[in-house]
């Protein structure tokens, strides 16, 4: 077996184990699942899983690194988009739509960011991160979309993330439909 297969298998079952943890993590909670229930979940022995991670706080670390590279990924998309002929509020609405659309990312998110919050240090410090690299994407964006404004873009880019974490708490509560074009030509207006 050559270096690069090797290496390939080893990201297969990463992802696997990742995967499986997900789906546990939002089934039982982040707390109430073990290194052994993601075991036994993913059909591999317990020294195959210590092998990839040794502790569940890995885990963690590389599934919110995981959903933060695609809320991130999703931002970098919405600049790309910028370069197009599209209207800011299209854009701005695709970014919201995207976001909210993934369910099983926002309720993980959402476990995630509380146990950040709460009681893991090193997970709030790397939420933090993430959270100034998200803004200063945003107002990348919308320096581009919104030139008129730059002077405003700052507080701007701190309003839509504030309003994407509070939607994403509405969407899992399902109260009511989120009415994303309203809420982005309002943000969009914002002059």
């Amino acid at each position: 077996m050559g270096l690069k297969e090797n290496t390939e298998q080893l990201v297969d079952m990463r992802q696997h184990i990742l995967t499986v943890a997900s789906g546990l993590m939002i089934e039982k909670g982040v707390k109430q699942t073990s290194l052994k229930d993601i075991a036994q979940e993913a059909g591999i022995s317990k020294g195959t899983l210590y092998y990839y991670y040794s502790a569940k706080e890995d885990i963690i670390y590389d599934i919110a690194n995981h959903n933060l590279k695609q809320i991130t990924d999703g931002l970098l998309a919405w600049i790309d988009d910028a370069n197009t002929k599209a209207a800011p509020e299209q854009i701005l609405k695709t970014v919201f739509e995207q976001i909210l659309a993934a369910e099983t990312r926002g309720k993980l998110h959402l476990y995630l960011f509380s146990d950040a919050g709460t009681t893991n240090t090193a997970l709030k410090e790397k939420f933090k991160e993430q959270y100034k690299e998200w803004r200063k994407t945003l107002r990348y964006g919308l320096d581009k979309v919104l030139p008129s404004q730059n002077n405003k873009n700052e507080v701007l880019s701190y309003l839509i993330l504030a309003a994407l974490d509070g939607l994403i708490i509405q969407k899992l509560f399902g109260t009511e439909a989120i009415p994303v074009e309203e809420i982005v030509k309002l943000l969009v207006s914002a002059e």
